[in-house]
């Protein structure tokens, strides 16, 4: 069996499979099997060698991702796992390239050819009778050869068994079989599922299709840069002597300021003179308003570094202080993250966990980690498009380990633990996903207590809100199969068995 016909083969198979485990199913164990079959093929049909590091690594967070799905089936989880697929697929394409981004693009260059090759080989059809178009003749033929005939063979039959009783009877008695398959084949395909069937078998093209144009649209905007920077053959001495003073100036200038910024954040955040800082109104002034800011002026100075020390001003002789000025900043920026990281703590403590407040940690992680690779920069003369290759690989690693954690389990386990039900948040805590409502049913006395407390509402409306959560979530997991399986959504099943529907919600009384 030739190649072309083995990878035809495995293009239905997964048109088909896709439709199977996906149409009107959940992510979960359906994603690591397809997601694995397909990756594999394709390494299969194109005898990629993985010993490209940038493959390894993609194909083991890709790998952890998808069983974290499994695991846990989070929003997250589910977005590190589609990211982590687009970038493995691009370095398959593509084993020479290294960068994260430029995986991303020429994922992004396949999508494009899958997308408008299939209507240029169309346009180029008048070429293919002389034999200028090989690719496209052998459709072409098959097209002649078998499909036109077929479909006008199946006009003429539908129009005899309309036109005629006694043949149609005797077509329905012959192939009753095949006409109740045929029949019930369309009644269950409506446009959306029509379309859902197009879309998988799009992803499988681009995929599994390497399109040689594609390779040519690549290599074209594809930037190729040095690791680390090189002197200019002529360097403007008195030019780069004013830049040496203007950003010895700014940086000295910005240091300052942020030194006294630091001292008071140390005095009233780190050590707390002066009294707690506790009250709703304090907290959400320090959160809310300064941390983004905050924030903001560390992502600029990153900024501000990357184009001072981006050429001719890291040779420069004598630019010490200019260097140590750089390093007092970088410091100060990373006690800066500190700061901000105790304002989100104390919030936290005070008020909850919620999905905002693990963004900023996150964010925080991230900043600290471009700190370094400034840091690391302006000590071994790296490029620009050196550190983001790298700021890349950090994003890319950081955005699949925040999958490794059940954001919204913690969430609400963590704040019915340690807030008091006044504190409780009980409208959010019924937006997070429906893994967590065993959790919220453990502590249903305590959301009915914070229900209580709350004025001008209907406390039954809002009490049987869990319960009739439950029994919608319930309902919903029975019209899954087995491709939908996950670990987390099993257990919050089980969890239920044995409970009554009218135990869920204590019974209360409307207040009057």
């Amino acid at each position: 069996m030739s190649s072309t016909t083995l990878k035809v083969l495995a293009f239905v198979l997964l048109t088909t499979l896709f439709n199977y485990f996906f149409w009107q199913e959940k992510p979960g164990i359906n994603l690591l099997i397809f997601n694995s079959l397909l990756i594999s093929l394709f390494i299969y049909f194109n005898k990629i060698k993985l010993h490209s590091l940038a493959i390894k690594t993609a194909l083991l967070l890709t790998i952890l991702s998808a069983v974290l799905v499994v695991v846990h089936n989070s929003v997250i989880s589910a977005f590190g796992h589609f990211f982590s697929f687009i970038v493995l697929v691009g370095f398959l394409h593509r084993p020479q390239l290294t960068s994260v981004s430029g995986a991303l693009f020429q994922f992004g260059v396949n999508a494009l050819m899958s997308t408008f090759e299939p209507f240029i080989l169309l346009a180029s059809t008048n070429n293919s009778t002389n034999g200028h178009n090989k690719k496209l003749n052998p459709i072409l033929r098959a097209v002649k050869l078998f499909i036109i005939p077929v479909i006008v063979f199946l006009i003429f039959l539908a129009i005899f068994k309309t036109a005629n009783p006694v043949f149609s009877n005797m077509l329905d008695s012959t192939f009753s079989v095949f006409f109740q398959a045929f029949n019930q084949f369309f009644n269950t395909l409506s446009l959306p599922h029509i379309i859902f069937i197009l879309f998988g078998a799009f992803l499988i093209i681009c995929v599994l299709k390497d399109w040689e144009r594609a390779k040519g649209i690549h290599n074209f905007f594809v930037f190729k840069s040095p690791k680390t920077l090189i002197v200019s053959e002529s360097i403007n001495e008195t030019s780069v002597k004013n830049e040496y003073k203007t950003a010895l100036l700014l940086i000295g200038s910005v240091n300052i300021l942020l030194l006294i910024i630091n001292s008071i954040d140390i005095r009233f955040i780190w050590f707390n003179v002066g009294g707690d800082l506790k009250s709703a109104v304090e907290l959400s002034q320090l959160v809310h308003e300064g941390t983004n800011l905050l924030i903001f002026s560390i992502l600029l100075s990153i900024a501000i570094l990357l184009f001072y020390f981006r050429k001719d001003l890291n040779f420069l002789p004598d630019n010490k202080w200019l260097l140590t000025a750089s390093y007092i900043w970088i410091i100060q920026n990373g006690i800066l993250v500190i700061s901000v990281l105790l304002r989100n703590y104390e919030y936290i403590i005070n008020y909850g966990l919620t999905h905002k407040r693990i963004g900023v940690v996150f964010f925080l992680v991230l900043t600290s980690a471009g700190l370094v690779l400034m840091w690391m920069k302006i000590k071994k003369l790296y490029s620009f498009f050196h550190v983001v290759k790298q700021a890349g690989w950090v994003f890319y690693i950081a955005f699949v380990s925040l999958a490794l954690f059940d954001w919204d389990s913690m969430i609400a386990r963590y704040n019915l633990s340690t807030q008091s039900a006044a504190n409780i948040d009980y409208q959010y805590l019924y937006e997070l996903s429906p893994r967590t409502l065993p959790i919220l049913y453990e502590n249903k006395e305590k959301i009915a207590e914070r229900i209580k407390q709350t004025p001008n509402i209907n406390q039954v409306n809002e009490i049987n809100k869990l319960n009739n959560k439950i029994k919608r979530y319930l309902t919903d997991q029975q019209g899954y199969t087995w491709v939908s399986w996950d670990l987390s959504n099993s257990k919050a099943v089980d969890y239920f068995k044995d409970k009554k529907l009218e135990d869920y919600i204590p019974p209360v009384t409307q207040n009057q």
